[in-house]
């Protein structure tokens, strides 16, 4: 836990020595697999995914104008859902590259793509939403993108990214204990 905060202070304190780039610009940054990443198989484990995720999404807020439109007016960015899907291990300190692409918006729901590459494979894809909070209250997005310079309107991703959100909620309610 000491690394993830170390990473996302690095990346915030960082922000103003790096070129800016627009909200929903591809970014890539390689990473190393580190020792304390894998499980007793020197394979990246299943929970250290996650954790380069949030470092791709601090970067590109902290890299672009939505770092004023939203730290600047005290919200938060909160992931509401996240979706990996794995398919070749990353092993004990090799180099790979997450790249970071914007798949689209909507009033409420920013959606992103990460790619864990290397050699030119990917190894895994990362489907997350996140949305804008401030005082336990969800903002709509449109203001948030207009403010950072992004168009007015929702920018819909693909059929295939909303298909795999589009039962959160039922899965939530309906798993409550009673």
């Amino acid at each position: 836990m000491i690394h993830y905060w170390y990473t996302i202070i690095k990346i915030l304190a960082l922000r103003k020595f790096q070129t800016s780039i627009a909200l929903d610009e591809s970014i890539t940054r390689t990473f190393r697999v580190r020792l304390f990443d894998c499980d007793g198989l020197r394979v990246m484990t299943a929970s250290k995914y996650p954790a380069y995720m949030d470092y791709m999404r601090w970067e590109l807020i902290a890299r672009s104008k939505l770092y004023k439109a939203i730290v600047g007016r005290g919200m938060a960015p909160t992931l509401g859902s996240q979706k990996i899907i794995y398919r070749k291990p990353l092993k004990l300190w090799t180099k790979f590259e997450v790249k970071l692409v914007t798949a689209g918006w909507d009033d409420k729901w920013v959606y992103h793509l990460h790619y864990f590459i290397q050699e030119d494979y990917t190894k895994a894809i990362g489907v997350t939403r996140a949305l804008i909070w401030k005082k336990d209250v969800p903002h709509l997005l449109a203001d948030i993108i207009k403010e950072a310079g992004g168009p007015s309107i929702a920018q819909t991703p693909s059929e295939w990214v909303l298909k795999m959100f589009r039962d959160d909620k039922n899965i939530i309610e309906k798993s409550q204990f009673q």
